[in-house]
């Protein structure tokens, strides 16, 4: 098999995999008893930034994990596997939170069947753009830095807003009306 072929086989393994590992993210900060580490990667709370993270972190990842266990396998460039990476973890979320609002705020529907499609359907549009950047794009140095930072900046926001969130609608905990832990 060549190593398009493998790579596109992870990639899209990676779809129902990474919906079943941020499914469990759900749950894993209350199981752990609520270990604060734990809630860095996983939902602290009921809000909508918190659930980002169902999306962002196992997609990120499942493509570390890929290129650790394939760099070798593959005769592929890092800097677009690692580009590619950047692009479907930041698009997963983007696509739960675009979704999520245009139902509930254009509207006005409330679904908890919604909200649990819109985290498969962020993981397979960032999957497929991911997978289609890897096969297509050209990432010159300066362009995959500036995703590289943009990945910093994610992950730094995703830590300082689990404990410091803004008091705004997307950190809002649905279930208590607060904000934060």
């Amino acid at each position: 098999m060549d190593s398009f072929k493998k790579a596109k086989k992870w990639i899209l393994i990676g779809i129902p995999i990474i919906s079943i590992v941020g499914s469990l993210m759900h749950f894993a900060y209350e199981w752990s008893g609520n270990l604060a580490l734990v809630g860095l990667f996983t939902p602290v709370n009921e809000s909508i930034w918190e659930h980002l993270k169902m999306a962002f972190f196992p997609t990120l990842a499942w493509w570390i994990l890929g290129y650790l266990i394939y760099r070798g396998d593959f005769s592929f460039n890092t800097r677009t596997w690692l580009s590619s990476a950047v692009v479907a973890s930041i698009t997963a979320p983007l696509v739960v939170v675009t979704f999520y609002y245009t139902y509930t705020g254009a509207f006005g529907i409330e679904s908890l069947v919604l909200d649990i499609f819109s985290l498969f359907l962020g993981i397979f549009i960032g999957q497929i753009l991911g997978l289609h950047l890897y096969r297509y794009g050209k990432f010159n140095p300066l362009v995959s830095g500036v995703l590289y930072l943009i990945l910093i900046l994610v992950i730094l926001a995703f830590i300082v807003f689990t404990f410091n969130p803004p008091h705004i609608p997307l950190f809002l905990d649905s279930q208590t009306g607060t904000y934060g832990i």
